[in-house]
């Protein structure tokens, strides 16, 4: 097969071969985005409780995301540098399905416990080494800049679907199965073991290039190779584009969290009808389709407008779902303008702006760093999921929610309403505020132009 045969082959099947871990450990995001609402309605477990049990599990990811991403930056193993890391989404559907296995007969005490050490397991360890070999899987696996490009754009297509279709089924199963004794295993299990496996493709089919015709290790300065943690966490400390682009996706992370955990209660209590949330869970099936302008925005306009134009569309969306109560048009109406292509398009592009970061930094300080630069990031994303949980369960608790109780406090449903709307629209502001000093995208575009 001719050089250009393999390319243009390789540019067929690598996009969608790349998506599969994204959208499994998507769905498996998805799903414990509902540890609240499993913990307080199944558990009865108090509110402030599990928000303080979760936020602090968070406490742990800022010292496990930089380990991680430094043992990354230290691997040469016979599978690459990132790719072996993709081994831990196995562990990750397991101690998932376990999460929401929780015995009973534990009492208040073992039952928290039990929540907090497998919460603080899946997302302090597994994940951690899932997101922050991401981006240096990415680099690595592929040098053409259009190639990634459609690699994020298939991503994010799948990474959108498949979660939809989750939030489709799983209300549904949440109001029959979930109360029912054994019911949340069983869903974990549905979910689980087919996404286990589909997540598994892009492991076994994408390698890592490798540098010439020598092995990374031999190729790798000496300086480089004997780089101490002290100086690769110098070196992103003094990368502020990066640190840019991480405010930026804590506060995503923080508005599709709250969003979704609190779309739970929300449709509980203010529509009445946990099941309509499906409703909402159909209109994800349309907003992947935005992502297919996303190369020609990288093209044209550059990635990081497409971003800034979801924000302000999410920005209306979420008003307008304030206002709407129980009116499912309005709730419709203002759910479809704040999904597409909506805040989470710096999740679903994200990698692209961290590769940036990673030559940027190089270029500013004279060192490689990949695997802490993407830890930095992928901390943020966690840390914004559990700051989402966190913060819920403490804005409920101080507005009088009663976990289990037929009808809530005006205060309460007030809560919910806000969280579920204007909280998130007053994110997605700030979110605007803060890339506006994201800056790579153009100064990469303006040297490229004076070089022409």
């Amino acid at each position: 097969m001719t050089e250009a045969k393999s390319v243009k082959k390789k540019n067929r099947w690598y996009p969608w071969a790349w998506s599969t871990r994204g959208f499994a450990l998507g769905v498996n995001s998805l799903l414990l985005m509902q540890v609240t609402f499993y913990a307080t309605e199944y558990l009865k477990l108090a509110p402030a409780l599990v928000g303080m049990l979760l936020l602090v599990t968070k406490l742990f990811d800022g010292v496990t995301d930089l380990v991680a991403g430094f043992i990354i930056d230290k691997t040469n193993s016979r599978w690459g540098k990132a790719r072996p890391y993709e081994l831990f989404l196995i562990p990750t559907w397991i101690l998932t399905i376990l999460l929401f296995s929780s015995p009973m007969g534990l009492g208040t005490t073992g039952r928290a416990a039990y929540l907090f050490v497998l919460f603080l397991l899946i997302n302090a360890v597994c994940v951690t080494f899932l997101s922050s070999s991401e981006s240096v899987y990415l680099a690595r696996s592929t040098k053409d800049e259009g190639l990634r490009a459609k690699a994020l754009t298939a991503a994010g297509i799948m990474a959108t679907l498949f979660p939809t279709v989750v939030s489709i089924i799983l209300p549904i199963l949440m109001a029959t199965w979930g109360t029912q004794p054994g019911g949340w295993t069983k869903i974990m299990l549905v979910f689980g073991v087919p996404f286990t496996i589909v997540g598994m493709i892009r492991f076994l089919c994408i390698k890592e290039i490798e540098v010439g015709n020598q092995s990374e290790k031999e190729k790798m300065p000496i300086a480089q190779e004997k780089l101490s943690f002290k100086d690769s966490f110098g070196s992103i400390m003094k990368n502020k584009q990066l640190w840019v682009l991480t405010a930026a996706a804590l506060l995503c992370a923080v508005n599709n969290g709250l969003t979704a955990a609190t779309g739970s209660y929300y449709f509980e209590y203010i529509v009445g009808d946990l099941e309509k949330m499906s409703i909402v869970g159909t209109l994800g099936i349309f907003t992947p389709f935005v992502l297919l302008l996303f190369p020609l925005a990288v093209r044209k306009v550059c990635g990081m407008n497409f971003v800034r134009i979801g924000l302000v569309t999410a920005i209306i969306g979420n008003v307008i779902k304030y206002f709407a109560g129980a009116n499912m048009g309005m709730i419709l109406a203002g759910s479809i303008i704040s999904m597409i292509p909506g805040a989470s398009a710096l999740m679903m592009i994200g990698s692209i702006f961290v590769i940036q970061c990673m030559d940027h930094g190089e270029k500013k300080t004279g060192i490689r760093v990949e695997g802490m630069v993407n830890s930095v990031y992928g901390f943020a994303t966690k840390v914004g999921g559990g700051v989402a949980s966190g913060l819920l369960g403490v804005i409920m608790a101080m507005a009088g929610f009663i976990s289990g109780a037929a009808e809530q406090s005006g205060s309460a449903l007030m809560a919910v309403r806000m969280g579920y709307s204007l909280v998130p629209a007053v994110i997605c502001g700030l979110m605007l505020i803060i890339l506006h000093f994201y800056t790579l995208e153009r100064d990469n575009m303006r040297d490229a132009a004076e070089k022409e």
